[in-house]
């Protein structure tokens, strides 16, 4: 038996709510508790019934913060004015969305994903696996928050306090469809990717992510520098082609929305967009950084992006090979580590990643889900939202026209990516 003990401070006076589960998908459920406190001293104003509201969260997370110190708080909030009808559903190691997926019918109104980028997933792909038409709010607890900044339940500060607004999103958010990535059977909603730098996601220890938040990425991705790229053979839109690249990433989102104005329209085009990442000099390194916190470097992006709506990645057993700058990390890091310099094994296959979580290995089986989800989105998106839908009527005949330029450019770029990487074979 586990016994979590909650220290929830009501307004009546009453402090302390021991709650027992019997296993993983056991459900706390709150309802009773709240809604008699709080419609007897606070009835609901607009005389409307109360929304049922799932919370789901992982206990366990702690790159943000303990769920002791927010939840109570959280649910007090939430419940006041007799508004809300709140159920909390705790994850675990051995929770799948398979697991949520039964929960997902009326008399639910609204699911709150309260955590870090796995947590959203997660609530996400369960909505996505039911079809279910139920909006997600989300609470964003984690390091990266990629796709809360990406809907601008984030403000654009690099620094910005990420629940500064997620309570008013909950109260006041318009839902809107997004699309969702698939990856081997698995749903996402920022990004996949393998390679070193998918990695630098991957690995950074949870203590490093919670002292350092958005830094320990910065610190992983650094250490990257010292790895051997890869060579991808990449197939997409009835091409294949191969790759030297320190990394592959297939992003429903446009970048980490870090310090930048949010950009939806990603979210729901109906493409993902394939990254290749093969940085040789410290000044790539740069502006592959810019280019994810902040957008394109002068309107340029400093690496391949193709416009895809499915995808295989998978390596080639052969070595790629190091430019004179990541031989000079190696070099220094085997000085500092004292780590003997042998050659590095030829990959058969890499780590995958998902949403900044491990994944298996590759090959990745990539593709599109358009409109997976329903989100709620601050109101000022959600009105961007409606006129960049009512552009895109106005324009579509000329936006056919341009698709078509654009699939002529993606077709030479591919060429000119094979016909690079075959000079450097022979």
């Amino acid at each position: 038996m586990r016994t979590i003990e909650k220290s929830i401070e009501q307004g009546d006076g009453r402090v302390g709510k021991e709650f027992q589960a019997d296993n993983f998908n056991k459900i706390w459920n709150l309802s009773l508790y709240f809604s008699d406190i709080r419609t007897r001293r606070y009835p609901n104003k607009k005389n409307t019934m109360p929304k049922n509201v799932l919370i789901v969260y992982n206990p366990s997370a702690r790159s943000q913060t303990h769920a002791e110190a927010w939840l109570g708080q959280f649910v007090s909030e939430l419940t006041k004015n007799g508004e809300y009808l709140v159920t909390l559903y705790p994850t675990s190691i051995e929770t799948t969305a398979q697991h949520l997926v039964p929960l997902l019918k009326p008399p639910l109104d609204l699911v709150i994903a309260a955590g870090g980028d796995g947590t959203i997933r997660f609530a996400l792909a369960a909505l996505a696996e039911a079809k279910s038409d139920i909006p997600a709010a989300i609470m964003p607890l984690g390091t990266g928050n990629v796709l809360a900044r990406n809907l601008g339940i984030v403000a654009e500060k690099f620094f910005a306090d990420p629940l500064e607004n997620a309570l008013e999103v909950i109260r006041h958010g318009k839902p809107v469809r997004i699309d969702m990535g698939m990856m081997n059977g698995e749903f996402f909603a920022g990004m996949a990717g393998a390679g070193p730098l998918s990695d630098a996601f991957v690995f950074p220890a949870r203590q490093l992510k919670t002292k350092f938040k958005m830094m320990a990425y910065a610190v992983a991705m650094v250490n990257t520098i010292a790895e051997r790229p890869v060579i991808f053979k990449i197939t997409t839109g009835g091409k294949t082609f191969k790759v030297q690249a320190s990394g592959v990433f297939l992003a429903n989102v446009e970048d980490l929305g870090l310090g930048k104005t949010a950009d939806t329209s990603m979210l729901h085009d109906g493409l993902l967009e394939l990254h290749i990442l093969n940085p040789k000099k410290f000044n790539d390194y740069v502006k592959i950084g810019f280019r994810f916190a902040g957008g394109h470097v002068d309107g340029q992006a400093p690496h391949i992006v193709l416009k895809v709506k499915e995808a295989v990645v998978d390596v080639v057993p052969r070595r790629g090979l190091r430019s004179a700058l990541q031989k000079a990390a190696k070099k220094t890091r085997s000085l500092l580590t004292r780590a003997e310099n042998s050659l590095s094994p030829r990959n058969n296959a890499v780590t995958a990643m998902i949403d900044g979580e491990e994944a298996g290995t590759t090959p990745m089986r990539v593709t599109v889900v358009p409109n997976a989800v329903n989100v709620l989105v601050p109101p000022a998106i959600f009105d961007h939202i409606n006129l960049e839908n009512h552009a895109a009527v106005d324009t579509l005949e000329r936006t056919s026209t341009l698709e078509q330029i654009k699939q002529m450019q993606q077709n030479a770029a591919i060429e000119k990516i094979d016909g690079g990487i075959q000079e450097r074979a022979s």
